[in-house]
């Protein structure tokens, strides 16, 4: 009866997840819900529901015309797989010293969920006029060309058809062939590959395994005329080497012990669920995540965890290592490889100031602090409706952060820099005496928002509140009036406004439970 479950009742996920799939693949733009419907082969009334769920849980975004692309929360994700995940933490680093070091393209290439499939999971080019071209995400054919070649040489050939499509005059097109070949090449110790793929590429790859379930390559590429046959050992010898190094890494990281506190969440939504599931494997992409624990971060009972479970590992969102237990998948990765590192905080917060802004009518400011230089900076300014005189502080001025709200606010949460702070007067209202100061930002620790009532600005009223990535201060959101409008102003409605953004950016910019 079980065995029937698992094959006829389905949850959603798996559209969820296609929908996903489809607005990361076009994440240059967006897709209308008609147009999505039609590409999934899905009623426009459920993809309509689950593409408004998923902004709602900020996993994408809808623009003013109606139409869907990439949410803050993915990027933010995916940020958060590129910092933890050994592939990328490690990966980039090795593939860029091997490209510097070869004048070669350097790419590190995933075996995917398809068995005649694999990805680029990062890419560093040379900084040559004439190179070797593959963007982070691009999906490759397995028998054509050095990196999946290589898969195949670690993983072996099950999976793949009898016959196989035919990209270059120099492609194998049976199972046989990629078999002779690899015997060919096995006492290589690598794989080359000369216009298998592309006509005028030549590249040299070897194989990595993370585990029996996590199989890879890493290869160097170069135009075809540019290719010399005596150089393969030596080439050879640099990706072994570097093969070694991510086999090592990622044994490590697997090897680190996850601190989890137990939660009792409340009951969730399938998109609820899901949010809660891609940020797991994210945050914890290495550590092996068992059915116990499955369905307590997602907040389900064991019938609906293992529905998830199934639709995510169909999807590759997860790869099954036993019976009950899943890591980050190859599907996972690649949405990552696709969306990149770099995500800007003032770009996935940007709604957020302008909603604020428009819902006081008030100036909103958005300060940053650097944790390594323990200073702030205002990042971000925003006017509101209000007509009348407006403070609007210069993008990249540096905030003091015992004078005004914004600083304060941030303050509160790292008190140990009060006695190294310079408690420079810029008012006759600024706190520069250290225990005067400290009381006052006591109070607004307890309280969880700071006012500057002419501190900084003689005849500015402010009203701030720190957010916070995973449990560390990050910055403030800050709400700037005129003084002589503080009488009349809605100073209460103003404060739970600004508390109420700040802690919807700290659930957005975080991964771990506060």
């Amino acid at each position: 009866m079980e065995q029937a479950g698992r094959s006829t009742q389905r949850d959603g996920s798996a559209e969820v997840f296609a929908a996903i799939e489809a607005v990361i693949s076009r994440s240059g733009s967006g897709w209308g819900v008609r147009e999505l419907a039609e590409q999934l082969n899905a009623s426009k009334s459920t993809v309509s529901r689950n593409l408004g769920r998923l902004v709602e849980e900020r996993l994408l975004s809808r623009d003013a015309n109606g139409a869907y692309s990439v949410g803050p929360r993915l990027r933010v994700l995916s940020q958060t797989l590129h910092e933890r995940h050994p592939l990328f933490a490690q990966g980039s680093r090795l593939l860029s010293q091997l490209s510097k070091d070869t004048n070669a393209t350097a790419l590190l290439a995933i075996a995917s969920n398809f068995p005649e499939e694999c990805f680029v999971l990062i890419s560093h080019e040379p900084d040559s006029p004439v190179r070797y071209t593959l963007r982070a995400g691009s999906r490759l054919p397995v028998h054509a060309g050095a990196l999946g070649l290589a898969i195949l040489s670690r993983r072996g050939t099950s999976g793949l058809p009898e016959h196989l499509a035919k990209y270059t005059e120099h492609s194998m097109e049976t199972r046989a062939q990629v078999e002779q070949a690899l015997q060919t090449h096995a006492a290589l110790g690598a794989v080359v590959s000369l216009g298998q793929h592309i006509p005028d590429a030549a590249g040299v790859a070897v194989p990595f395994s993370l585990s029996e379930h996590v199989i890879g390559s890493v290869s160097l590429s170069r135009p075809r005329n540019e290719f010399d046959q005596a150089s393969i050992p030596a080439t050879t010898d640099l990706l072994q080497r570097a093969a070694a190094e991510l086999e090592s890494a990622a044994r490590s990281a697997s090897q680190e012990p996850a601190v989890r506190e137990k939660r009792d969440l409340p009951p969730a939504t399938l998109i609820e669920r899901i949010s809660r599931l891609l940020t797991e494997l994210c945050a914890r992409p290495m550590t092996e995540l068992g059915s116990g624990r499955l369905a307590e971060v997602v907040g389900a009972g064991s019938v609906a965890s293992r529905r998830l479970a199934e639709a995510a590992t169909e999807s590759g969102l997860m790869t099954q290592i036993s019976p009950r237990s899943w890591i980050a998948g190859p599907t996972l990765l690649r949405w990552a490889a696709e969306l990149g590192p770099q995500a800007k905080l003032t770009d996935l917060i940007v709604d957020e100031l302008r909603d604020l802004a428009e819902q006081t009518g008030e100036t909103v400011g958005l300060a940053l602090l650097d944790h390594n230089t323990g200073a702030a900076h205002m990042a971000a300014t925003y006017a509101g409706s209000d007509s009348g005189v407006r403070y609007v502080l210069e993008i990249g001025s540096q905030i003091p952060l015992h004078a005004g709200a914004a600083g304060k606010a941030i303050l509160a949460h790292i008190p140990a820099v009060v006695d190294s702070i310079n408690l420079e007067a810029f008012t006759e209202r600024t706190l520069t005496n250290p225990n005067s100061l400290k009381a006052d930002l006591d109070q607004i620790r307890l309280r969880g928002w700071a006012i500057g009532d002419g501190e900084r600005i003689p005849e500015a009223y402010g009203i701030a509140a720190p957010f916070f990535i995973d449990g560390t201060v990050r910055g403030s959101l800050t709400i700037t009036i005129p003084r002589y409008r503080v009488q009349e102003a809605p100073i209460e409605n103003l404060t739970a406004a600004v508390r109420a953004s700040a802690e919807r950016v700290t659930k957005l910019l975080s991964t771990e439970d506060n």
